[in-house]
């Protein structure tokens, strides 16, 4: 049976280092928002950039499209080398690489239309395919009735749905969306994430977004790349990374967004209310299937003659995948409790509160 060939590589950092000398008399030391990363992005899917701030994300983004180029190392953008392009190769290539902001960088002196149409106009269009174009993008934006207006009578929402419309303009097969939702309230951030879907599954462009919130990449991204100090320390598909994070600022960055084990304030609270055993099963990541491990967590206890009751924790959907953590208490006797405890940690990762 044959397998499908995995994407093509459109963008491969090897080695990639940035570093900005300080100010000539300053006395500062040179600072590296860059070091040594090796990273590759295949074509057709969203990637997720994460870390704090400081962590070396937009300097990395901006790589991309070739505002910075590596002080050592090599990016490589659909196989052309940036840092070995003449200005003609750099053109070509920020023209096949859109990019959006979080503040939208608008011209406030031109309408929705003309913001929409200026990177046209650039590239030499005339005004007849330039009008047909952006009535195209406002249309799949849903903006097509405010193309008369200015930026200032628009909303966040909608000036970064003016952004993305103008970052398509010249048909990128690469978006670079850097802390695009960050100015943003919640119910404006999952349209516009909704939107950044809907050019990935429907234009088939490849999407790379920076952002320090996790709950952006757990809504729309394939993969996630997180960064500290520049470096990247961890890097997988979301669900594996989300499930089981190896290095310790992951975990804190996923402790929020995935239901897990409960802090120990938390487990304090559960015993002054819930006599009994305590025992957190994890749900999905590494172990069994999750239906297999729900399952057992309804069935279990009562063949050992022990009530089981979900005190704590949750489970949500990533990548179409369950994942999460439940807190059962367990109340009978002591050896019918052990034994349950037992026959659950053959199916799933369980851990009892110290």
């Amino acid at each position: 049976m044959s397998t499908a060939a995995a994407p093509p590589v459109v963008i491969s950092f090897s080695g990639a280092t940035r570093t900005f000398a300080a100010r000539r008399g300053s006395g500062a030391a040179a600072v590296t928002a860059v070091d040594s990363v090796d990273l590759d992005v295949t074509e057709g899917g969203i990637t997720g950039v994460i870390g704090w701030s400081g962590a070396g994300k937009s300097t990395l983004v901006r790589m991309i499209n070739a505002l910075e180029l590596p002080t050592s190392g090599t990016v490589t953008v659909r196989d052309r080398v940036t840092s070995e392009l003449t200005e003609r190769g750099l053109r070509e290539l920020r023209a096949d690489v859109g990019m959006i902001f979080q503040q939208f960088a608008l011209l406030n002196s031109r309408t929705v239309a003309g913001n929409v149409g200026y990177p046209l106009r650039v590239a030499g269009w005339s005004r007849e395919s330039r009008r047909a174009r952006v009535a195209e993008l406002l249309e799949f934006v849903g903006l097509s009735e405010l193309a008369g207006r200015y930026p200032a009578r628009l909303s966040g929402g909608q000036k970064q749905r003016v952004g993305i419309a103008r970052a398509l303009a010249t048909s990128p097969s690469i978006l670079l969306a850097d802390e695009a939702t960050s100015a943003l309230d919640p119910e404006t951030t999952r349209e516009v994430l909704a939107l950044l879907r809907r050019v990935n599954r429907e234009l088939g462009t490849t999407v790379v977004v920076i952002t320090h919130e996790m709950e952006v990449v757990a809504a729309i991204c394939d993969r996630v790349v997180v960064m500290e100090r520049g470096a990247v320390i961890e890097q997988g598909d979301v669900y594996d990374v989300f499930a089981a994070p190896s290095h310790p600022a992951t975990a804190r960055f996923v402790h929020g967004v995935r239901h897990d084990e409960p802090s120990a304030e938390t487990v304090a609270r559960l015993r002054a209310r819930h006599p009994g055993r305590l025992v957190t099963v994890a749900v999905g990541g590494a172990g069994a299937p999750a239906a297999e491990t729900l399952d057992a967590i309804s069935r279990v206890p009562a063949g050992h003659g022990v009530r089981g009751t979900v005190v704590h924790g949750g489970v949500r959907e990533l990548a179409g995948r369950p994942v999460g953590s439940l807190t059962l208490q367990l109340t009978g006797d002591d050896p019918a409790v052990q034994s349950c405890i037992d026959e659950l940690s053959r199916t799933a990762r369980v851990t009892e509160p110290a």
